[in-house]
């Protein structure tokens, strides 16, 4: 039997001492990340893993429940007929959307005493009953009822006989009526179901556009009252500063070269703020850049530039807003956020707060990704490896032998006035780093909040998935 398990990454260990029984039990396993090929999708990885699967093993657990990988990879086993089995690691009370999906299906429960026997006892049961489906479908009966005897009356049958033609024209009638109110009634119970699709944890969607392309988010958080999501995009969109140096030029200024000095050799932090960029999200450039819809950005005080950049490239003093591209019923759907930063030494507050359309996470709100089983790791999208003049996604990512790259978070360094935390490649098993805020070459992935109701109406089906 081949064998999928699916499972949430917090049940890792549980669902690779299952494996290891199974496979010592003579069965083929799928499980991830094990199984996912190298330099393959990792979606289409799990797609292929479900649809060449005898059965599907879930282990259920409350983060199983809530996880959308999870409710996608039951959603696909189920829509391609693959029988489920479910073994509950814990009292759960299913989501909607998995309460339809996995009722019918066998339940096993955890057994201190039988422990993961149980499933392989179940598998092997399967596998020596191929006929029967391990799915629980109700019996109607398909016994045949013997045939009541026949009387002949041959003056009846002369009588039908005349009439067969008509009678059997109106039968046909009949058939074709209800064949069609039947398919079409189908047709409409279809639509309805696709239409009640709903915006949930890890849902990709897709609105506004950015380098004349459609932008895809997804899903990470909800308010309290789930009226209002933040999304944040799925990909890294653009590789930019976070902000610039007001001197005349990066590590320089009126003759003195900078460039060897650490955080901690400035004694005059406006000059470190000046010669390197400042930290601060509440004046920083790329804050500007991400909320404007005009085509001209105003910049207060340091102006992206490519000379005052540390490579002297991607200067965005010229691009027009990253709102731009989005029609005014988006902006409309986006909601002001409250965000709230952390100050540096030449901040006028420690904790400013401003009200801003986009905005970038900081380490806090990093962990929304982890709570929607949702990789921290990103990839820059074609778009953003065009554009970049840095060509740095090669050295520090591809010919290491990945594909993810370094993004921006908005979280300052304590002690110093130029460096802010952003998200690692992953490479090195360190998911966060540190880089100085005036360097161009890094990862942008803009964050937004917005009303459910009204990015419902937005997203037609075609472009949100689960």
């Amino acid at each position: 039997m081949y064998v999928f398990i699916s499972h949430s990454s917090s049940d890792a260990a549980c669902a690779q001492s299952i494996c290891g029984l199974l496979e010592n039990g003579g069965h083929q396993c799928f499980i991830a990340p094990r199984d996912i090929r190298s330099g393959k999708e990792y979606a289409e990885e799990l797609i292929l893993g479900i649809e060449r699967s005898d059965i599907i093993v879930l282990l259920l657990s409350n983060a199983a429940n809530h996880s959308p990988h999870v409710l996608r990879e039951v959603e696909h086993a189920a829509s391609s007929g693959i029988p489920i089995m479910v073994y509950k690691l814990e009292e759960v009370e299913l989501t909607k959307s998995m309460e339809y999906f996995l009722l019918t299906n066998q339940w096993v429960n955890q057994n201190p005493e039988e422990g993961i026997q149980k499933i392989l006892k179940c598998v092997n049961d399967m596998q020596g009953e191929p006929e029967k489906n391990i799915t629980r479908k109700l019996d109607m009966g398909s016994a045949e009822a013997p045939a009541a005897p026949v009387k002949k009356n041959t003056q009846k049958k002369r009588w039908f006989q005349g009439r067969l033609p008509i009678a059997a024209i109106c039968i046909f009638v009949v058939f074709v009526a209800a064949v069609t109110y039947y398919i079409n009634g189908m047709h409409d119970m279809q639509e309805d179901a696709e239409e009640q699709i709903v915006i949930q944890l890890g849902s990709v969607v897709t609105f506004g556009t950015y380098n004349g392309e459609p932008v895809s988010w997804q899903v990470i958080h909800f308010s309290e009252d789930e009226t209002q999501a933040v999304l944040i995009t799925e990909q890294i969109v653009t590789m930019k500063a976070y902000d610039a140096a007001q001197s005349e030029r990066f590590n320089k200024d009126a003759g003195v070269d900078y460039w060897k000095y650490t955080s901690d050799d400035f004694a005059d932090k406006a000059v470190e703020a000046k010669v390197r960029g400042n930290n601060a999200w509440d004046s920083s450039c790329i804050r500007a850049w991400l909320n404007s819809d005009r085509q001209v950005v105003g910049y207060e005080g340091a102006v992206p530039s490519g000379k005052v950049m540390s490579d002297m490239k991607n200067g965005y003093v010229h691009e027009a807003g990253f709102l731009y591209g989005f029609t005014q019923e988006e902006r409309d759907a986006i909601v002001t956020t409250q965000v709230k930063s952390k100050g540096n030494v030449l901040s006028r507050d420690s904790a400013p707060v401003t009200g801003d359309k986009v905005f970038l996470l900081d380490m806090e709100e990093l962990e929304w990704l982890r709570e929607a089983d949702v990789s921290i790791l990103a990839k820059p999208t074609e778009a953003a490896v065009r554009e970049d003049e840095t060509h740095w996604y090669g050295a520090y990512s591809l010919d290491l032998g990945t594909d993810n790259y370094f993004w921006w978070l908005r979280e300052p360094v304590d002690g110093s006035v130029s460096q802010c935390h952003i998200v690692s490649n992953g490479v090195t098993g360190e998911m966060v780093t540190v880089q100085t805020v005036g360097v161009e070459g890094f990862g942008i992935r803009p964050a937004v909040t917005v009303d459910v109701d009204a990015l419902a109406r937005l997203t037609d089906r075609s472009t949100l998935s689960r």
